[in-house]
């Protein structure tokens, strides 16, 4: 199976869009798709901190069957907690679980 791999860094909730629609799209299609929010990007995954089009976003990329996930040491470093993520987040993965999900067979990476 295709397999994408969004990576999502320093994006503000604005910006997000665009990654979004491509996450969803992918996902549409068939494609396993991962979305990792690293950097400044992990402050729109805070509890209530989507707006409502950031929301329905997020909400299209994930009923279409994407994952998205946090990264801790940009978590650390914007100071929000796990317990703060919204429920939509499916986990918090670093750098190496981003990199061998993007180097499995089939995978290919997208960068914004």
């Amino acid at each position: 199976m295709a397999r994408l791999i969004v990576v999502v860094n320093d994006v503000d909730d604005e910006g997000a869009a665009v990654p979004l629609r491509y996450a969803a799209t992918a996902a549409a299609l068939d494609v396993e798709v991962e979305l990792h929010c690293v950097g400044a990007s992990v402050a729109w995954l805070r509890q209530s901190a989507a707006g409502p089009a950031l929301l329905g976003q997020l909400r299209d990329a994930l009923e279409a069957g994407a994952r998205i996930y946090a990264c801790p040491q940009a978590l650390a470093a914007n100071g929000v907690s796990a317990d703060a993520l919204a429920p939509e987040v499916a986990g918090i993965r670093g750098a190496a679980a981003l990199l061998a999900a993007g180097f499995a067979p089939g995978a290919r990476f997208m960068n914004f």
